[in-house]
């Protein structure tokens, strides 16, 4: 069973919409799941996937309450950019510890914390869901980064995809979803970061790592 839920709008009005799946009732209970595509509009291989997901969700249903949410940025996935339509990089908007003003060139965090209305609407549904795994899914590397308590299950994930494993992308990421639901929050976070590719081979070599994040383990 599923419904579509718009959980907010963008800086130009679209809707940001969000798929609910609920488990069987015969599955045994697990914390809910949210998973988000395109926090970066130029990366659309990630809503790619999660709309690939959905429909996989739609013939097999999942085994926790799960939240997808195709395109974070939909003005950016629509313009083919990377920051939302007031240029600001979506994932150093967070209110981390360790958001700041300043910036590099291109990685705008905003005039305030949580101050575009994407990052509000995606911080609105986690504080509603309360849920224990937040996975994202991004371009252009191969690999399956985890944060919090994300660890066995981004290990799991690598196991099934054979991207690289890591706790640490080798960049600085003030201000990141990551920051404030992994490091600070102690959920399971993993950002899942997939090559530039063809559609079809996106899919195909995660299909069974986002489906083990949708069923197991608890």
């Amino acid at each position: 069973m599923y419904r579509q839920v718009e959980i907010g709008e963008t800086v130009v009005g679209r809707g940001i919409m969000a798929l609910h799946f609920t488990p069987p009732e015969y599955a045994r209970p697990r914390p809910p799941a949210v998973f988000i595509g395109a926090i970066h509009g130029d990366e659309p291989l990630g809503s790619y996937c999660l709309a690939r997901l959905c429909d996989d969700l739609l013939e097999r249903p999942p085994g926790r309450d799960t939240w997808i949410i195709p395109a974070l940025n939909v003005d950016g996935l629509a313009g083919g950019t990377k920051n939302n339509a007031n240029d600001v990089d979506l994932d150093r908007n967070f209110a981390a510890a360790s958001w700041s003003a300043s910036h590099r060139p291109g990685y705008g965090s905003g005039a305030a914390p949580e101050s575009e209305p994407e990052t509000q609407a995606l911080v609105a549904l986690i504080a509603r869901v309360q849920p224990a795994r937040i996975v994202t899914v991004r371009s252009p590397y191969r690999m399956v980064l985890w944060d919090g308590a994300g660890e066995a299950l981004a290990a799991a994930m690598a196991e099934r995809n054979g991207y690289e494993l890591r706790d640490d992308p080798g960049y600085p990421r003030p201000g990141s979803l990551a920051h404030k639901y992994g490091v600070e929050a102690g959920c399971e976070v993993v950002t899942l970061e997939v090559p530039f590719c063809e559609e079809p081979e996106a899919w195909r070599e995660n299909r069974s790592a986002l489906r083990f994040a949708v069923d197991l383990p608890v």
